[in-house]
């Protein structure tokens, strides 16, 4: 519904949304003006703050709860991309108890896998797309191999529990970054939004007041509106628009391991 707005600066967003709110809010009260509505006397002022504070109250409960929600999901967002960093520095730790073959084997899968998250698929998530399961198959492939390992002393049981896990905690991490790139505000919140903003804007035209001060009041809360239109729209999405969340964890872990060879995965494609 509002996916061209992704496209533009957060500076242009914010722009665009309070020149066409107040615009819009003003072009309707010079129209007021000059025809019809702004002639009647409106002598109900009480009344009509009554009813605008009213409004305005559930107007304030709608956007605050879904500030609330979307504040969590950024929340959750930061979680998981730091959760599954930590699960891949992990992992790089435990596979250098690793003897063998075995250690240069799941050590290039991780970095393969790295790799293709931090150049792939948080570009595709910046862009709103779908994100392939070729990281999934080198999930699958890293377990494939531990389990293949050969336990000989306690130790190397040991060892490859706690890969196991931490295989398992990166597959998780992973799916709830996905789930959170996937799960944005519907268009049916979208739309009760704009309904209640153009309500709280349309109840000041039915106070009776000086009409200098009737736009100075009216553009003040127009731009407030706009506001807080903006911020829900950057919020919404953790991984699109300007300030996102990075992937500054798994940079962090795929730098030390510089000395690494990448593996050649066939299911790996990158667009």
């Amino acid at each position: 519904m509002i996916e061209f707005l992704y496209r533009l600066s957060d500076a242009k967003i914010f722009l665009y949304l309070a020149a066409g709110t107040v615009i819009f809010s003003l072009l309707i009260i010079i129209l007021n003006k000059i025809f019809t509505f702004y002639t009647l006397k409106y002598d109900d002022n009480t009344t009509t703050a009554s009813i605008a504070s009213l409004i305005g109250i559930i107007y304030g409960v709608l956007v605050g709860l879904t500030c609330l929600y979307l504040l969590n999901n950024q929340d959750h967002a930061l979680n998981a991309a730091m959760n599954e960093g930590t699960a891949a520095a992990n992992i790089y730790r435990e596979s250098k108890w690793l003897k063998g073959p075995m250690q240069h084997q799941i050590q290039g899968q991780l970095k393969t896998y790295l790799t293709n998250v931090i150049t792939v698929e948080w570009p595709m998530m910046g862009k709103g797309k779908n994100l392939e399961t070729g990281s999934d198959t080198l999930i699958n492939k890293m377990a494939d191999e531990i389990i293949t390992y050969p336990i000989i002393a306690k130790a190397d049981e040991i060892i490859v529990t706690n890969l196991l896990q931490e295989i398992n905690d990166l597959f998780k991490s992973r799916q709830q970054r996905i789930t959170i790139n996937n799960n944005q505000l519907s268009p049916e919140i979208w739309v009760v939004v704009f309904i209640s903003t153009i309500l709280i804007i349309a109840i000041n035209y039915a106070f009776k007041v000086n009409f200098s001060l009737h736009v100075f009041a009216l553009s003040a809360f127009a731009f407030m509106a706009s506001c807080v239109l903006f911020l829900l729209v950057t919020l919404d999405r953790p991984f699109q628009g300007e300030f996102i969340v990075e992937p500054d964890t798994l940079k962090a872990v795929l730098n030390s391991m510089s000395d690494v060879k990448d593996s050649k995965p066939d299911n790996i494609t990158k667009r």
